[in-house]
């Protein structure tokens, strides 16, 4: 079973490295993180059986001095970047991630068997939310014009609003969605609007579902819109005027 073997370096003096650097190779997978959680790098050793991490350096693509490193236990600048796991490898871990995390990078690794150097990507998203639902008019006629709307805020990159009645049929062709793009202090959002619009609508497709979906079409969030029926308003208003004479 391979195994990678941890070296507590005392002294900012890195030993010598063994002789075989091109024996192994490093890989680092692109890393999709999510808006204030954490988010793992994942890098891995190939073609080794054994061998021993003594420091990593990160560099953003467009800098030239690493802004965070990492020798043995010791590690210096970013405090939200660390080894997410140093005795199993060199994947990276970010605290707290930002959007202006998202670029391109360049990873050092140093080992007892030479060093490898590796470009990885990351790219930041978040989560919408605040699913707001409505109607225009409060108080819909079973076969009149209606309107039904959905909102929401935060998400990013932008994302996509799809309808459905209560049977799961997709009313979505027959929307209108209007996106608007933010970004408040370098935190970017998109808010999506959507508008279902019916000349004459039925009832009997009550009620809708309203369901938000990221950027590679993951569901985000649903809300479910309950139509409130104009005759049954009126029967309601009716019956507790009745009640008072």
């Amino acid at each position: 079973m391979s195994s990678v073997k941890v070296m507590l370096v005392v002294s900012l003096f890195i030993p010598a490295v063994r002789p075989g650097s091109d024996l192994f190779k490093l890989k680092c997978l692109p890393a999709v993180g999510i808006l204030a959680q954490t988010t793992v790098i994942r890098c891995f050793f190939k073609n080794t059986t054994d061998i021993q991490i003594l420091g990593v350096y990160l560099t953003k693509a467009e800098q030239k001095e690493p802004f965070f490193s990492q020798v043995g236990l010791e590690r210096s600048g970013d405090p939200r970047f660390s080894l997410e796991n140093l005795a199993v490898g060199p994947s990276l871990q970010i605290y707290d991630t930002m959007f202006s995390d998202e670029g391109k990078y360049q990873y050092r690794v140093i080992t007892d068997s030479g060093a490898k150097e590796i470009q990885f990507s990351i790219s930041v998203t978040a989560k919408y939310k605040d699913l707001i639902t409505s109607t225009w008019p409060e108080y819909v006629i079973d076969g009149g014009p209606a309107s039904l709307y959905c909102n929401a805020t935060g998400g990013y990159p932008e994302g996509f609003i799809h309808w459905f009645d209560h049977s799961g049929t997709n009313w979505t062709i027959n929307s209108e969605l209007t996106k608007v793009p933010k970004n408040i202090s370098g935190v970017k959002s998109v808010a999506l609007s959507s508008k279902l619009t019916f000349k004459s609508i039925n009832l009997g497709l009550a009620p809708f579902r309203c369901i938000i979906f990221n950027s590679k079409y993951v569901q985000d969030g649903e809300n479910t819109l309950k139509i409130a029926s104009a005759i049954s308003s009126n029967v309601t208003f009716c019956a507790k005027a009745s009640e008072r004479v």
